[in-house]
């Protein structure tokens, strides 16, 4: 099994930001269409990301979709599933249902575009309480769901929790994640981006911390 030890976000909507992002070193790259691009963006945004994706490429390239419940979820789907996309990142993943229907969907759409069965996986975000009580269906949702990521700053927010240089505050979040993908078969899953910018201290301890509990790699 190869380690993803880095998932870079690119905003979807910045050209040169994406164009560079596959340039520096990560093991896949994430297009964003969720919360780096405006919502009066998100449709335009969606042709720029396909065409991003096309090789040749020198890592795999990811897009995080808008959530299940927005009105952008489905458009963002049949726009980005095509050849040259090697995984959709869910955010705000609260059910098994959710994972099944887009599941179903992505399905659909790789046998009508003529892609490999199966190959388009899905990284659900956990960002929520919701989300954390729901683990236990979440990694028994089918093949495409391989690993998990964690989101501390929808989950804080959603808790009411304050976001501190130090993360005691995540041990149980994270802890929860990796317990939930170990019992459910998963690969070792994905940690929250670190957001103190310029505290690189910070960042060494955050990243040794995800991994002495179990993370393989870490959401950037």
């Amino acid at each position: 099994m190869a380690l993803l030890r880095t998932l870079l976000f690119a905003p979807g909507n910045h050209a040169r930001k994406v164009e560079k992002s596959f340039t520096l070193g990560a093991d896949g790259v994430i297009l964003d269409l969720e919360d780096a691009v405006a919502i009066a963006e998100k449709e335009a945004t969606r042709d720029k990301v396909v065409g991003a994706l096309q090789p040749p490429r020198r890592c795999l390239g990811y897009v995080r979709v808008n959530a299940f419940d927005t009105p952008f979820c489905y458009g963002d789907l049949m726009a980005v599933v095509r050849p040259g996309l090697d995984g959709i990142v869910l955010p705000k993943v609260e059910s098994a249902s959710q994972l099944q229907t887009v599941d179903w969907l992505v399905t659909q759409l790789e046998r009508e575009r003529g892609m490999q069965p199966g190959s388009v996986d899905i990284i659900p975000i956990i960002e929520t309480g919701r989300g954390m009580t729901a683990l236990k269906a979440i990694v028994g949702c089918g093949s495409r769901v391989r690993r998990l990521s964690f989101g501390a700053g929808d989950y804080t927010l959603d808790m009411g929790m304050q976001w501190t240089l130090e993360e005691r505050e995540l041990d149980h979040a994270r802890a929860n994640v990796v317990l939930a993908s170990r019992a459910g078969g998963l690969e070792p899953p994905l940690d929250t981006v670190f957001i103190h910018i310029g505290q690189i201290d910070g960042l060494r301890q955050s990243t040794r911390l995800a991994r002495n509990l179990g993370f393989q790699g870490k959401l950037c």
